[in-house]
């Protein structure tokens, strides 16, 4: 069956993907009603009808006529969220957007249908959607095109509207939520007659909230039961509602967020909104977190960084801040390449300056290359922090463009102050053109000088001015998406123009942890919080949306975690935790004894011996410190070949034993030799054969593997290979 079916006779549309169907048809009144999202239909005569759907006792016909929209405007008798709301040059602010046309295109990987809506006014809405032949997710995005001789203003303009099947139960609401130091939290709720708003307004898609849903029937557990989910591909202010009407329909409508929003469409201009990714997963949260995964290495994140593993890294600020100097980098490099760095990084302090892209005279008197020169004979990379959106008021770019910070006319000018490195900065209005050519040209130019193959992006203000002294009154409020689409523009031209290097997307995505960064920025700092307790709870929110492969940061293997919270914990475990990402070394080399750096050099090398499991394979969630004293992550090669275990205890008592951990996703006929790394929880770093037996991959299912773990931060890892 094709992936877009289109009955013209009866205006139906369906969409497949490998697992579950999605399907609306034009109602009687000319709105576009969905039938249907759900599991797979091949039948098209088994779907209900509009009348079948939009049937209610209750409802007056009028009324019944615009419920489940799939993209309703304001106006008449729909009282729900909408998903466009206009002020027309007449004064009218009502919009009724009725089926004219579709159309499709067909690729190699996908199918594509573009349903056309129209109003009274000619203003048109194109709907996209776009199936994939590999995948169980659907990408929904529209376009709003004024077809009229005058402007016309949109107050909302949301990405896609999606309609909840009926079920005997009441839904279940899962969201991400958090704050610097504590994100990707797990929130969950029970969905009432009422409208449950999910939102972020700081300029920044994040950290207070990440624009992710999952709705389940209350009975979904991480491998069990269907979950219906949902992600919205913009990196500013978004918003999505969950709203439950009166009749028991749920509805779900999501885009960028209408608040302080508005936008001149002239004639003849077409406003894009960006992508809603939705999908099913009959496997449970974490099914629904492989079908994401998957996705994204396919269709999201850069091809040429996904092709390759992930480096050890060195960074720089765990150990010195902003303290560095051509002698202290020159210094550590060598340490850095004998416990095994295959990329050095040299963080926050060796600029001149926010702003002010070259290197500090004071710090580099000679520039940078003789750093550079120094670290490719080591066999090491070199990689750049920049923050990129700020400047200082010391900078010269500061006392060139005054002019260029984000401010109102006539209000004090907002200061981000950093005491403890002795920094005053503003944040650059990126919506202008000309801040956003001035920061693409001293990146690339950056890297052209340098030759770096790391470029770091940090992300330390929140929008608190978000004004612009040259727009006029009607254009000010664009200025939320003028900035973030500027933003895609810069490291869009950088992608395409230096494939070879790697982004990372730092300080939990520079506030953006979402899918539309991961266009451009293959590494994520998931979280400044080091602390490994902590990023235990962190990365099961983390993984829920990204590929464990991308969790980076700067400092696993460091002290830098000691001041979250005020605890100490052993390199193994903090080691083990990093392993499971994209391994970072923040650790003082200079001063560590021959043993600690003979110790550190173990875990890289481990790192190197197994990365290619969790940076290629598939995630299972096996256990959570939510629950227990104890997590447990699985990965396992997509040709079931290889796996690994990671298992991390915290506070063991009474010499409880830890129950089996049963694995997923492997070869229930294969059998697996296993190979054990940490046999004791001080200083266990070598590998052991002889802890156990091979197993089937239906043996490791049915029955489990137990794993010993003692007192405080003990952890193992069990590689399994398939012997026959």
């Amino acid at each position: 069956m094709n992936m877009i079916v289109a009955d013209e006779a009866n205006r139906r549309f369906v969409l497949n993907t490998k697992n579950f169907t999605y399907a609306f048809q034009v109602n009687d009144a000319g709105f576009l009603t969905n039938l249907h999202w759900g599991g797979r239909i091949d039948r098209i005569d088994d779907l209900p009808t509009t009348r079948e759907v939009l049937c209610h006792r209750h409802h007056r016909p009028r009324r019944g006529e615009v419920t489940r929209q799939e993209y309703p405007g304001w106006g008449g008798e729909f009282y729900g969220e909408p998903a466009l709301k206009a002020d027309f040059p007449d004064g009218a602010r009502v919009c009724l957007l009725q089926y004219e046309s579709f159309k499709m295109e067909k690729n190699t990987d996908y199918e594509e249908l573009m349903v056309a809506l129209r109003d009274r006014y000619p203003l048109e809405v194109k709907l996209h959607y776009r199936v994939y032949a590999d995948s169980d997710i659907i990408d929904r995005r529209s376009e709003i095109i004024n077809h009229g001789k005058e402007p016309v203003v949109l107050q909302n303009a949301m990405s896609a509207c999606l309609q909840m099947p009926r079920i005997d139960h009441d839904y279940r609401l899962s969201h991400l939520v958090g704050r610097w130091g504590k994100e990707h939290t797990l929130e969950r709720q029970q969905i009432n007659q009422s409208k449950i708003t999910l939102e972020n307004r700081t300029g920044l898609s994040g950290p207070l909230a990440v624009p992710f849903f999952a709705l389940d029937d209350g009975c979904a557990t991480e491998h069990t039961g269907t979950v219906w989910f949902g992600t919205l591909h913009w990196s500013g202010n978004w918003k999505i509602t969950v709203e439950r009407e009166y009749n028991e329909q749920v509805a779900i409508c999501g885009g960028i967020n209408d608040f302080d929003f508005s936008w001149p469409l002239k004639s003849g201009e077409t406003f894009e909104t960006p992508v809603f990714s939705l999908g099913i997963s009959r496997d449970g949260f974490n099914g629904a977190s492989r079908i994401l995964h998957d996705y994204e290495r396919a269709h999201i994140l850069p091809p040429a960084a996904m092709q390759k593993t992930m480096p050890v890294i060195f960074n720089s600020w765990a150990s010195m801040e902003i303290d560095v100097s051509e002698e202290k980098i020159r210094h550590v490099a060598a340490k850095a390449a004998e416990i095994g760095a295959e990329l050095f990084v040299i963080d926050d302090g060796w600029q001149s300056a926010l702003g002010d892209w070259f290197p500090d005279q004071r710090k580099f008197p000679h520039g940078l290359k003789p750093v550079i020169e120094q670290v490719k004979a080591l066999g090491m990379d070199l990689g750049l922090w920049v923050e990129l959106e700020s400047f200082e008021l010391n900078s010269e770019l500061y006392r060139s463009h005054p002019d260029w910070v984000m401010s109102f006319p006539g209000r004090d000018i907002y200061c981000n102050v950093r005491e403890e490195i002795g920094r005053t900065s503003m944040l650059l209005n990126l919506a202008r053109e000309d801040v956003r050519e001035y920061l693409y040209q001293s990146l690339r130019q950056l890297i052209i000088e340098t030759g770096i193959k790391y470029l770091k992006l940090d992300m330390n203000c929140f929008f608190t001015n978000p004004g612009w002294n040259e727009a006029t009154p009607v254009q000010r409020q664009t200025i939320w998406v003028k900035y973030v689409r500027n933003l895609y523009y810069i490291f869009e031209r950088l992608n395409r123009e230096f494939p070879d290097v790697l982004l990372e997307n730092c300080a939990s995505g520079a506030g953006r942890s979402d899918l539309a960064m991961n266009r451009y920025f293959a590494r994520m700092n998931r979280s400044d919080n080091q602390d490994p307790l902590d990023i235990l709870k962190m990365h099961e929110g983390y993984t829920w949306l990204h590929l464990s492969r991308m969790a980076g940061g700067g400092a696993h293997i460091s002290d830098a975690g000691y001041h979250i919270n005020l605890r100490k914990t052993p390199m193994k475990y903090q080691a083990y935790i990093g392993i499971m990402g994209s391994l970072s070394v923040g650790k003082n080399l200079p001063i560590c004894t021959a043993e600690e750096l003979n110790e550190i050099r173990t875990y890289t090398d481990l790192y190197k011996k197994l990365r290619h499991i969790p940076q290629f394979g598939d995630l299972y969630r096996i256990a959570s410190h939510y629950d227990n004293p104890y997590a447990a992550f699985e990965f396992v090669s997509k040709d079931k070949s290889e796996a690994l275990l990671f298992v991390f205890g915290h506070s063991i008592q009474f010499t409880d034993k830890v129950p089996a951990f049963r694995l997923h996703g492997l070869n229930y006929d294969a059998v697996y030799e296993i190979e054990y790394y940490g046999n004791t929880p001080q200083g266990g770093y070598t590998a052991s054969v002889d802890a156990y037996s091979p197993i089937s991959g239906r043996g490791l299912h049915e029955i489990g593997i137990r794993v010993e773990l003692l007192g405080d931060y003990d952890a193992r890892i069990l590689h399994f290979t398939r012997i026959k």
